[in-house]
């Protein structure tokens, strides 16, 4: 059977085939929960918010404007309900090496995330403590900053897909990305002594970008 894109799926759903729904549920999920649960560094609040965003998705079909791709508004809805979270609530941060990164079909740790270093032994030795600091200097961000970071280097969105999320030009995605690695480097190096582009760096590096589970 051949498998409907994204935007097939939606179409159905908004004529009332929920089974449509439920597989683009199924599609993006884990890398929903992902996102929400880098952002607000809560496991039990990222499943939460995750639901909410698919449930407000459902029950707003009719609103849904064909323009951009439909994963695109799912990471709209994601994103702003979890804004309104760490905005309204205190949060107590529970991301560590092994705080699972997925829902109940699976789970995968920070750690799982991180790229091969088997050709980069020097990363190798400290990638365990590397990645927790990642988090914190991300963490640190302001969220226009990390929310950004987070989409085009965790979640591989393009500037145009980004720009359509957050409602703003792709060149204003690219400044704005640039700052927030810029942060994030500088952050490290100050930890680990280092000039921030000695040893970091994003191209060479696609640290909490790669093995993301299948949904």
């Amino acid at each position: 059977m051949t498998k409907l894109d994204d935007e097939a799926l939606l179409s159905k759903a908004r004529q009332g085939d929920k089974a449509a729904f439920e597989e683009f549920y199924q599609r993006y999920k884990s890398l929903i929960f992902n996102y929400v649960y880098r952002f607000v560094g809560n496991y039990e609040l990222a499943e939460e918010i995750t639901q909410e965003t698919f449930i407000s998705a459902y029950t707003h079909l009719d609103t849904y404007s064909a323009k951009g791709k439909p994963l695109a508004w799912f990471y709209t809805i994601a994103s702003n309900l979890s804004k309104n979270a760490l905005k309204n609530k205190t949060i107590r941060s529970e991301v560590s090496l092994d705080a699972p990164l997925q829902d109940s079909d699976g789970q995968i740790n920070m750690f799982d995330v991180l790229e091969s270093t088997k050709e980069k032994p020097e990363l190798a030795i400290r990638s365990k403590e590397l990645v927790g600091k990642i988090q914190e200097a991300i963490d640190s961000l302001p969220l226009e900053h990390k929310q950004i970071l987070l989409l085009c280097d965790v979640q591989g969105q393009s500037y145009q897909d980004v720009a359509q999320i957050l409602g703003c030009k792709p060149s204003t995605v690219g400044s704005r990305l640039f700052r927030a690695r810029k942060k994030v480097a500088k952050k490290l190096a100050s930890i680990y002594k280092e000039k921030p582009r000695k040893w970091f760096k994003w191209k060479d590096a696609n640290l909490l970008r790669e093995d993301y589970p299948s949904t």
